[in-house]
């Protein structure tokens, strides 16, 4: 089960890496934007256990919309 503080740093890893994201993209050549880019986008891959960072970033906005009942249960 995960606990309040790892949901809160998929939250902030997400951030990170869609920032990042947007940063490195429209300058390809900032290395620095290219550091930090790759740097978020393995605390993404290492929190959400996935191996590729846009798989990481489906995973983390999937836990980020979780349902309000448990698989099977209705209101």
């Amino acid at each position: 089960m995960e606990t309040p503080r790892v949901v809160g740093g998929v939250g902030r890893c997400l951030a990170s890496y869609r920032f990042w994201e947007r940063r490195f993209l429209a300058s390809p050549a900032d290395a620095e934007a290219r550091m930090n880019f790759e740097r978020a986008v393995a605390d993404l891959c290492r929190v959400t256990g996935e191996r590729c960072g846009r798989e990481a970033a489906e995973a983390a906005q999937r836990s980020g919309r979780s349902l309000p009942f448990e698989k099977g249960e209705t209101a």
